[in-house]
């Protein structure tokens, strides 16, 4: 009895057992443990009915999307926001600090802000411009007057919200630029650096 308890605990740590792959893989296209299976396998199934040939030419056609979608998201990525003639002067790091205020007072999860929540965006960037003042790029910015601006006419209102010197960045674009370059800064120190710095 003992012997074969033995052979079967020896045999089940002996056999490999693999987690089956999850992402956009046939589950017929791998063996019980997760090992692909030989293309050549097709010989043993016989000829492909035209379902098959079917779902094979949808996994080849959905393939080749995913991958010309991630080439497009690389360059993409690559080119980033800093050759964008909408905003020059704003990087990746200046539009996505923006983003993550816009979403952090977009209170009632709509996609949008009112003049309160704008006017509240404005004070935690440190602007210290009259109400009136905001109250009034406020209203321009929102063309269809319904008391809502989207994400779009949020970086378009914080861009150009004191007038623009040539080419150099002024106001409160400005101040937006330098707290993305400065959280930049701090990301890339390391923990010490960081302590030393007194930012714990």
């Amino acid at each position: 009895m003992g012997n074969k308890l033995m052979k079967i605990v020896t045999r089940l740590f002996d056999y490999p057992i693999k987690r089956k792959p999850i992402c956009f893989f046939r589950q017929e296209d791998f063996s019980s443990t997760g090992d692909p299976l030989p293309k050549d396998d097709a010989s043993q199934h016989g000829p492909m009915s035209e379902y098959d040939k079917l779902v094979q030419s949808f996994y080849a056609r959905l393939l080749e999307q995913r991958r010309a979608h991630m080439e497009e998201e690389e360059k993409n990525e690559y080119q980033g926001t800093k050759g964008s003639t909408k905003y020059p002067g704003w990087d990746d790091m200046t539009i996505a600090n923006l983003h993550s205020l816009f979403l952090l007072f977009d209170k009632n999860l709509n996609g949008m802000l009112n003049y309160d929540d704008f006017s509240a965006v404005l004070e935690s960037l440190g602007d210290e411009t009259s109400n009136d003042y905001r109250k009034q790029m406020f209203d321009d910015i929102d063309r269809d007057m319904d008391g809502w601006i989207t994400y779009d006419e949020f970086l378009e209102v914080i861009y150009h919200f004191h007038p623009q010197e040539g080419d150099t960045l002024t106001g409160l674009a400005k101040l937006c630029f330098d707290i993305a370059e400065n959280i930049k800064f701090v990301s890339a120190l390391s923990v010490g650096e960081q302590l030393e710095y007194g930012l714990f």
